[in-house]
């Protein structure tokens, strides 16, 4: 039903009449209404940005302030909260002990603030790295931590020190050891001194020796002091022990944090501490070399002329490249080898000062080359050559073989040295394989 209007006239018009003529007059409904919402309406539904205007930000910084003010509140609230959360969060997580251990913080600046600590529980396990300062710490202190060599539910950290509870080292046997990881230039007496104990405690423990090298990642079990470990047979007590190493029940019983001489059982490992430790003696090993006497040359020698001067091109004394063995303080010479009776070459023009029989050396020739250089070539089955020649470079002088002292039947090589003013030198400063 269309409603009806009066005009100043007093004609009837219908409300679409009405709609029109405000639109404009001529068109469609649609296209007018359309027309006229582009016309006066500043803003689309975008709230910053009208579709028509010439500008981004059409209204003044205050409108908008006016416009969502609330929205701007509740934003800034909810950001404020959020990030609370995430902190808390974050300190909760660092605070977290998944194996519901209680962390003690270890101060690194003054180590000595956690003896206490350390003192009030029997086990402890301590990063490898932080340790050494808990020693050093202790051993001002008399006080010597035991530490598990077992890995558990402990959580290990940087510079923290986690005490575990007691249940969940009910099975761990009480042995005051530790297990250390070897880092790039440690050695035996550093190791021990960061622990507090004698560098023999360290290689009798780890089966090692003076002449023993250790390499990183390799691992050294540590006792807690100064002594030794031992297993406990059956039949054997703790005053027994302490009466077969000298020392008393009480320091037995210290070092392995036992309250009661009773708790020990066969098969355990306890700590003997002692003042001193001495390693045991190094069984001689059996000698590996053997002497060939065999086509034995009888000695010469002669002495080189004042005049003589040969050259300082050395080359190489044999056709066979193989090392067998390098210069070092022990060897004075390098061994080359191919198991092969070779010939030896002269490496310079040089006078035979000896050809024959040297003691270790077997068959052996020694050239004089001047300038304070000589050359010695051991252990040859045959020599070509006599004391007073002239050789030159090159010319082949005698023949590999294993006369002498050598090791084994087949050690078939030659010896080769280059002497510099009396003192033999490493002959690869000079020539090169």
């Amino acid at each position: 039903m269309l409603t009806k209007n009066k005009e100043t006239n007093g004609a009837h018009i219908t409300t679409i009449q009405l709609v029109r003529r405000s639109l404009g007059g001529g068109g469609s409904l649609t296209s007018q209404i359309k027309n006229s919402f582009k016309q006066n309406n500043k803003f689309t539904i975008h709230p910053f940005k009208s579709l028509h205007a010439k500008t981004l930000l059409p209204l003044p910084f205050k409108g908008y302030l006016e416009r969502f003010g609330l929205e701007l509140v509740v934003l800034i609230i909810a950001i404020f909260a959020i990030t609370i959360n995430l902190t808390l969060s974050a300190h909760a997580d660092l605070l977290e002990s998944k194996d519901n251990s209680v962390i003690f913080s270890y101060l690194r600046s003054n180590p000595n603030l956690n003896i206490p600590l350390l003192a009030s529980s029997d086990t402890s396990t301590i990063l490898a790295r932080a340790d050494r300062l808990v020693y050093q710490a202790s051993a001002q202190s008399n006080f010597s931590p035991v530490i598990l060599t077992n890995a558990g539910p402990t959580t290990i950290q940087e510079n923290v020190i986690v005490k575990t509870n007691p249940a969940d080292t009910a099975g761990a046997l009480r042995q005051g050891r530790a297990v250390y990881e070897v880092t790039n230039g440690d050695t035996i007496i550093g190791i021990a001194a960061s622990f507090g104990v004698s560098p023999e405690t360290v290689m009798l423990e780890n089966k090692l020796n003076e002449i023993s090298v250790i390499k990183p990642g390799q691992k050294l079990t540590i006792l807690p002091t100064t002594g030794i470990s031992h297993a406990l047979k059956e039949g054997e007590t703790v005053a027994g022990l302490a009466k077969k190493y000298n020392v008393s029940e009480d320091d037995i019983l210290d070092a392995n944090d036992l309250e009661l001489a009773e708790d020990v059982w066969t098969g355990d490992v306890l700590v003997i501490p002692l003042p001193r430790v001495n390693l045991p003696a190094a069984p001689k090993p059996p000698s590996q070399f053997v002497k060939d006497e065999s086509n034995k040359v009888a000695l010469r020698q002669a002495a080189a002329p004042s005049s003589f001067v040969g050259g300082l091109s050395f080359i190489w004394p044999t056709a066979t490249r193989q090392i067998t063995q390098g210069f070092n303080k022990r060897h004075s010479g390098i061994d080359i080898s191919d198991s092969k009776m070779e010939p030896i070459y002269a490496s310079e023009d040089g006078f035979v000062e000896i050809s024959g029989w040297q003691s270790g050396y077997g068959n052996a020739i020694v050239l004089n080359h001047g300038n304070g250089f000589k050359t010695r070539y051991g252990h040859a089955s045959e020599l070509y050559v006599s004391a007073g020649d002239q050789v030159a470079k090159g010319q082949v002088i005698a023949k590999q073989g294993r006369t002498g002292r050598v090791r084994g039947v087949t050690g078939i090589h030659l010896h080769f040295e280059i002497i510099k003013n009396g003192a033999r030198v490493n002959p690869l400063s000079y020539v090169k394989p």
